[in-house]
């Protein structure tokens, strides 16, 4: 193809702006328009975590061959109303706002960006990790607790005799799930003088040389002081960490998850922190039905709001990810990651 019409749509949180340098460093021209929150006209039953109206986009992007977003709609009727739209770059790992059977119906291409995020995720991981083994929550929390009510902060030594915690080294970090994040989170880790364990049954132990691939998920959780998630989620493993799971866990072992939040039974993480059984948890991600306000009263656990993805470098990877797509797609070769 010569000369393709290609349209950047960005959105709050990849604007259109991160898009075009990436794809003027690559020689390739482009238009931009940007998506704002909205409540859709069109039916969007099919996908999810989108940003904008399905009718804005199959307007916006009329007469296009490629578009390149992040979180805009593009259902089976934005698919319908764009007859000459060739090649679709969602720049996600999960591509979950585009209807990828509609798509394939119609011959669009789609590609996406996968591991874009994945120094992002292993970075704040290890952030965690840090974290719950030396108290930090609590320890926080205490100070805050101190200074509201007028109290001195502590001034000697023996104030951290309260807060005794562990180091990394030597703790056997056990990683659920062993792809591109959890092998960077594993590099770090080990690193700081941590053993590594990791529980996937889509991987060949023989092809992993720098971890201890374990053969079930029972024998890593029961031989893990802390343990990290990482696994994608799927409607066959929701709940996959749930209180007979934890209970195979050291007592006063650590939980992360910086993964998906359909992976860890809240409620009984809650009760695990209250018994003891989990001396701390982390959360990225939390369900949105499940006991949160309960779970942010508790001084082990730290929580952020889906952060682990955020830092300006995973934006740039991505929109340089489907540039070089794009450049694939226009000189007629393969794309690296078509779905």
């Amino acid at each position: 193809m010569t000369d393709p019409r290609i349209l950047v749509i960005g959105d709050s949180y990849m604007s259109a702006d991160v898009f075009l340098r990436a794809f003027e460093q690559r020689g390739l021209a482009a238009d931009a328009v940007t998506m704002t929150i909205a409540d859709p006209t069109w039916d969007t039953s099919k996908i999810h975590e989108f940003e904008g109206d399905p009718a804005e986009v199959a307007l916006v992007a009329q007469g296009y061959d490629v578009i390149a977003f992040h979180a805009a709609p593009l259902t089976a009727q934005v698919l319908a109303a764009l007859p000459e739209l060739r090649l679709a770059g969602c720049a996600r790992g999960g591509p979950v706002n585009v209807d990828l059977a509609a798509a394939k119906e119609r011959g669009v291409r789609v590609t996406t960006t996968p591991g874009k995020n994945a120094d992002a995720v292993a970075d704040l991981t290890i952030g965690f990790l840090i974290a719950l083994v030396r108290n930090v929550p609590a320890s926080v929390r205490d100070v805050d607790e101190r200074v509201a009510d007028g109290r001195p902060l502590a001034e000697s030594t023996f104030e951290g005799a309260r807060w005794f915690g562990r180091e990394v080294k030597g703790l056997r970090l056990g990683l659920i799930g062993y792809g591109n994040v959890a092998r960077l989170v594993a590099e770090r880790a080990r690193a700081l003088g941590a053993t590594i364990l990791a529980y996937d049954p889509f991987v060949d132990p023989a092809s992993v040389t720098d971890a201890t691939i374990v053969g079930d998920l029972d024998t890593l959780l029961a031989q893990s002081d802390v343990v990290s998630v990482h696994a994608r989620a799927t409607a066959e493993n929701r709940h996959l960490i749930g209180a007979a799971q934890i209970a195979l866990m050291p007592r006063g072992s650590f939980l992360i998850n910086t993964a998906r939040e359909s992976l860890v039974d809240e409620q009984a993480m809650l009760e695990a922190l209250r018994s003891g059984q989990l001396g701390g948890v982390a959360l990225d991600v939390n369900e949105p039905d499940g006991p949160w306000r309960e779970l942010v009263a508790e001084p082990n656990l730290l929580l952020t709001p889906h952060l682990a993805g955020a830092t300006y470098e995973t934006l740039a990877r991505g929109a340089d990810m489907l540039a070089s797509e794009i450049q694939a797609f226009v000189a007629g070769d393969p794309l690296r990651w078509e779905r």
